[in-house]
């Protein structure tokens, strides 16, 4: 009867042995299940990092594209007063009143700024325009971008004079901007740019004559 129990208790001993985990086979078991969800966890999270970048780019994008839609419908119907590198004066005929436009980058922001000069005719009023200090265009200065924006103008004014058949240079203004994301997310960033004939109405012989502006 002993050697019977014996051998039972053998055999459940040989069945647990067998179908059961040591303490070593659990911790390794558990090392692997960690291992394997940390980098299942990194990998969504650096996923939902570029994800969360290229939308907040996306959006600081379509902002920037309007405005540079702006200021070339704007450059078409101007005249360039003064331009450096990052800032430039125009006049807009197409606009009775606060046609004195600056448009500048800083700050990481496209700026605006839109100031009324006074004048007998158009001469008059872009040499008006042209003696508006920065303090005063910083007074009535809007952002048009959002984000991290930064840019480049580069201008070439209009030269010659159609009516009198001397040679002619249509002028023409190009920017070009850099979109960055700022606003969390992974780093990402856009390149757009956009080149706008001036339409200097005497010089390009179209449209009215700006100094005899209605």
């Amino acid at each position: 009867m002993n050697k019977f129990n014996k051998k039972l208790n053998n055999k459940k001993l040989k069945v647990s042995s067998r179908y059961g985990f040591t303490l070593v086979e659990v911790i390794i078991s558990m090392g692997i299940f960690v291992v394997v969800m940390a980098g299942s966890s990194g990998v969504f999270a650096s996923a939902f990092k570029s994800y969360k970048g290229a939308k907040n780019v996306n959006e600081n994008l379509k902002n920037a594209q309007f405005a540079m839609n702006l200021m070339s419908k704007t450059f078409r119907t101007s005249s360039v007063v003064s331009s450096s590198a990052t800032s430039i004066v125009i006049f807009d005929y197409s606009r009775a009143t606060r046609a004195c436009i600056r448009y500048r980058f800083d700050s990481n922001s496209l700026k605006e700024s839109r100031y009324n000069v006074i004048g007998a005719d158009s001469t008059a009023k872009i040499a008006a325009c042209n003696v508006v200090s920065p303090a005063t265009f910083n007074t009535f200065e809007s952002v048009m971008t959002s984000g991290s924006v930064q840019g480049s103008f580069a201008a070439t004014d209009s030269a010659g004079n159609d009516t009198t058949g001397a040679s002619t240079r249509v002028g023409k203004v190009t920017v070009r901007m850099k979109i960055t994301n700022n606003t969390g997310g992974a780093s990402s960033e856009a390149i757009i740019q956009s080149t706008s004939s001036l339409r200097d109405y005497t010089v390009a012989n179209v449209g009215i004559d700006p100094n005899n502006a209605p």
